[in-house]
């Protein structure tokens, strides 16, 4: 019972997750395992990086004459340098008023404090960042541990023909294997309301975004690299990246409040400012 209940195991396996159709017999049919928990790594975790040896346009970084500073009683403003070549005069305009009340100690209230879905690629971006990958032969799906926000890849299918644009907050994401450690991920149909990075930089329904998932070979590391191309609110496309680390996958859901509005301690010149922001509230009932 034992021996055949092992062949009806694998058999099973086998049915689950077959080869990726190749009619020719060239393509590389490995399937890289993304799935179990990820979470973010590198030096500001909250931030994109440059992808080291790319000369081109690269995210949006903290201006180092008003670095952040984790903890204690020191600033926790979180102001870019406005000197990107990327960002359009309409886009610098925005994100210039933000990155003032930064240095004035009023905080910019990002999605996550809002509850607000991320979009693509800040869900790749979120503090403390754990992600839940789970595959099939037709879908990557990549569950955020904060509010139990969820992504869905479609795999070895084409876009649609009138995927938006800018009806859904992910957008439509279709993807592929390739070399037997990458996913490839192209999205499109993303609406305007979301925000490309922890500075409140915001991005048109034009955005389109190219990712690359790749897996280290030992699988304790995966790196991000992507690529934003949106003519509504930059001058040219940019590339960055996110990297993460194993980890073990029960972690535990965080639960978010919708309309939340309290953003925590915000300190001016080291000093406390404010402990919280409160909502405004009607004196009169609705009903």
């Amino acid at each position: 019972m034992q021996k055949a209940a092992t062949l009806i195991g694998v058999l099973f396996a086998a049915a689950s997750f077959p080869a990726i159709a190749d009619p020719e017999g060239t393509a590389d049919t490995r399937i890289p395992d993304f799935s179990g928990g990820w979470a973010r790594t590198g030096n500001l975790v909250e931030t994109f990086e440059r992808i080291p040896g790319d000369t081109g346009p690269g995210p949006l970084l903290v201006d180092p004459n008003h670095p952040h500073v984790e903890g204690g009683d020191g600033p926790l403003q979180w102001v870019p340098a406005l000197d990107n070549p990327i960002l359009k005069p309409d886009t610098l305009a925005k994100i210039g008023t933000i990155a003032k009340e930064e240095i004035d100690g009023i905080p910019h209230l990002k999605d996550e404090g809002m509850c607000v879905p991320s979009g693509v690629p800040m869900i790749l971006n979120r503090r403390g960042s754990a992600l839940e990958i789970l595959q099939t032969p037709t879908q990557v799906t990549i569950i955020n541990a904060r509010d139990q926000q969820t992504r869905f890849i479609y795999l070895n299918v084409p876009h649609s023909k009138h995927p938006g644009p800018g009806h859904a907050w992910y957008g439509e994401s279709v993807g592929h294997y390739e070399n037997g450690d990458t996913l490839v991920v192209d999205t499109i149909g993303q609406n305007n309301r979301t925000q490309i990075d922890r500075f409140g930089t915001p991005h048109s329904d034009q955005i389109h975004v190219m990712e690359r998932y790749k897996i280290s070979p030992d699988r304790k590391t995966m790196e991000v690299r992507f690529t934003v191309d949106d003519p509504g609110a930059f001058t040219t496309s940019w590339s960055g990246r996110a990297r993460f680390a194993a980890r073990r996958p029960n972690w535990e859901e965080e639960v978010c409040a919708e309309n939340n509005r309290f953003v925590g301690k915000v300190t001016v010149a080291g000093k406390v400012f404010t402990n919280e922001v409160p909502t405004p509230a009607s004196d009169k009932p609705d009903f």
